[in-house]
């Protein structure tokens, strides 16, 4: 196996059976990169890895061709999204190492947000009218954008803390656009472009507290989407929090559909939170 070490934490990227994996112990998971003829011997491998190194997830975004020898190999399929490959259905595939891990521990509530997220489908409208300015992210703006993501995010599964990871973000293939208030960032989101495969994920989205339940997240991801379609981009989707409703009811008003839950996906807020799967074409 090689490895080479990421900069910005103990993360780091390996081959096993030359299959590029990531190591992700913020999230005590290992994410299989390249799955194209991954055999099931490989597989197994790579589960045997995880264990050794006391992670307790394995996961992969697989296409249809590789989807059985997941499933030969004990993997679940969690979830999908909707045209992830250039048009292409993606099956969200799960291994649990820890049976520990499997358990939804808020499963009632889970259910009740997402419930009421279904019940506002589709029911978005834009307001020209706002009191605040909607602007993509520029470098100038990374200390307030760190002091938002600190005052709303007690651990986060990326490192979004970091100085260097946002400069490195905004030179990159990141969209982010920020909502500001009598000079001060009181919100803020982003799309991830994966220009090979044509889909984008929304993701970092945060707002303060003091300002939240006024639709502001909502009218940053519109936009931002209005600059992914601008690019030909197919599809697009999001991991929210499965307890948290105004995220979820946020993407279902948008046109996102529920594609399953990851459960006990990432490491949020001190602890493993299940993620809900939003999706749609564009």
């Amino acid at each position: 196996m090689n490895s080479a070490k990421c900069k910005l934490n103990n993360n780091y990227y390996a081959r096993i059976d030359k299959v590029k994996i990531y190591i992700d112990y913020v999230n005590s998971r290992v994410k299989i990169i390249n799955f194209y003829k991954i055999s099931v011997q490989a597989l197994k491998r790579i589960i045997h890895f995880t264990s050794k190194q006391h992670l307790s997830k394995v996961v992969c975004n697989c296409n249809s061709q590789s989807f059985q020898n997941f499933c030969d190999a004990g993997f679940i399929p969690e979830g999908k999204i909707d045209s992830y490959f250039r048009g292409e259905d993606a099956l969200c595939m799960s291994y649990f190492i820890s049976s520990n891990r499997k358990i939804c521990k808020n499963s009632n509530i889970e259910n009740l947000f997402l419930t009421k997220s279904l019940n506002m489908k589709d029911k978005f409208k834009f307001n020209n009218n706002l009191k605040y300015h909607i602007r993509d992210a520029k470098e100038s703006d990374i200390s307030e954008l760190i002091s938002l993501f600190s005052e709303v995010f007690f651990a986060y599964p990326t490192s979004i803390y970091n100085r260097d990871y946002l400069i490195q973000n905004m030179s990159k293939n990141v969209l982010c656009k920020v909502a500001v208030f009598n000079d001060k960032i009181i919100s803020a989101a982003s799309a991830y472009l994966d220009y090979e495969n044509l889909n984008a994920e929304i993701a970092d989205c945060a707002t303060y507290p003091h300002y939240r339940d006024k639709g502001i997240i909502s009218n940053i991801i519109y936009l931002l989407e209005k600059d992914i379609r601008d690019k030909d981009f197919i599809s697009l989707y999001s991991m929210s929090k499965s307890t948290s409703q105004g995220m979820n009811i946020a993407l279902s008003k948008q046109g996102y559909n529920y594609r399953g839950t990851l459960v006990n996906n990432c490491n949020l807020c001190g602890d493993f939170e299940s993620m809900n799967i939003w999706a749609k074409d564009i």
